[in-house]
């Protein structure tokens, strides 16, 4: 239950605007939002952390995520904030 422990949207938004600079006009990207829909930070973020391969990531089971997959989390308000806690601790 990672969302339990999750730094805020402040946070989230912060971490979103790094990436944004840095990672939106990359090929890998543009796969990542391809699957996620709409949301160019999310996918800018998978990409910081998750690196090439984040669209594949999106439809793994992940262990930090209590083995649902990243594409489980994305329209629920709740594992929403379990996606971005796990993600925002990884190093950028």
């Amino acid at each position: 239950m990672l969302e339990n422990y999750y730094s805020g949207d402040e946070n989230w938004d912060d971490l979103e605007k790094l990436v944004l600079k840095e990672y939106k006009d990359i090929p890998e990207v543009r796969k990542i939002l391809a699957k996620l829909g709409e949301d160019l930070g999310l996918a800018c973020v998978i990409y910081a952390t998750i690196g090439h391969g984040g669209a594949a990531w999106l439809d793994r089971k992940i262990p930090v995520l209590d083995d649902l997959r990243p594409l489980d989390c994305i329209n629920d308000p709740v594992l929403i904030k379990r996606l971005r806690e796990a993600l925002m601790r990884f190093p950028v």
